[in-house]
């Protein structure tokens, strides 16, 4: 910004009206994550007294429908990534099996239906 200010402040001078929209874009960005920071929950451990879906457990399920089975690490949302196993606990899936145990049947709500799943394994 420093060097298109140097072309002067005119409503001609595109680099400046560039750098200052980068600027704008760049600030929300930043409060966007301050947001999200301040919003943020430290999770250090937790005890166990049974098995039971939370954060950072890794579940394997099976979709009731198509008998497909799939095993997933339950992460935050900026860590989700499906095809490498990481489900975010913000998904419908992640929502719908949170708090379960072994054997439970769950039913998840999606966008594109209704799907049965069944809780086989859960690893602490």
């Amino acid at each position: 910004m420093r060097e298109a200010r140097g072309y002067g402040v005119k409503i001609e001078n595109q680099q400046y009206l560039l750098a200052r929209e980068r600027h704008a874009m760049l600030q929300r960005k930043i409060n966007d994550l301050e947001e999200k920071l301040a919003g943020c929950e430290i999770v250090v451990g937790r005890k166990f007294f049974f098995k039971q879906v939370g954060f950072g457990t890794v579940i394997t399920i099976k979709n009731l429908l198509s008998g497909e089975i799939n095993r997933f690490q339950l992460v935050g949302p900026w860590e989700s990534d499906v095809s490498g196993g990481k489900l975010s606990v913000d998904s419908p899936v992640g929502k719908g099996v949170m708090g379960h145990r072994e054997g439970d049947e769950v039913l998840v709500y999606t966008p594109s239906g209704t799907r049965s799943y069944r809780v086989l394994s859960i690893e602490i």
